[in-house]
This record gives structure tokens, sequence and C-alpha cells, in this order.
């Protein structure tokens, strides 16, 4: 997500969905919400190598605040140096 003004564009490859239900990272199936949750913020994280580059970080990516994210990982103990480039 880009804010543009007051305006926000949302990625919209976050938004294609992949068969009735997503793939976990593990590459299975997901069945609980915080499963889900999970799954994407660790994909976003991922892809973001656990930076927070505010305008294209992995909160951007998910259309979320920064303070949100921040409170999802720590309830879903999700660490972000795990995803960091060594």
């Amino acid at each position: 997500m880009l804010c543009e003004g007051d305006l926000f564009v949302i990625d919209s490859s976050w938004l294609q969905v992949r068969g009735s239900s997503a793939p976990s990272r593990a590459g299975g199936k997901v069945t609980t919400l915080s499963a889900g949750e999970r799954a994407l913020i660790e994909a976003a994280l991922g892809e973001a190598n656990g930076s927070d580059l505010r305008p294209v970080g992995p909160a951007a990516k998910l259309g979320i605040p920064r303070q949100t994210l921040e409170s999802k990982m720590r309830a879903l103990k999700i660490d972000r140096r795990a995803f960091q480039a060594r």
C-alpha cells in the first residue's frame, strides 16, 4: 500500500486468491484466522527481509498501520529478526 496524498493504493498482488484457502508458509492449508494472519505477516516480512521501510514495508504491503503489525507480531510471537538478511 502506498500513500498518495490522502489516498492509499493497495498492492493488488496481495489480494489474489489461490484456491479455497491460502497456503501457509510450510505449504499446508490455513485453517484458523491466526494461522492465516501468521502466514501473511511472515510472507510480508520475508519479502521485506525483516526491515521496516515505511513506504514499502510489510505493514504497507498488508494495508495496515505499522503499530497494528507490531501488535499482531507480538501476539503471534513472530520475531522480525528471523526474516532479516544476514
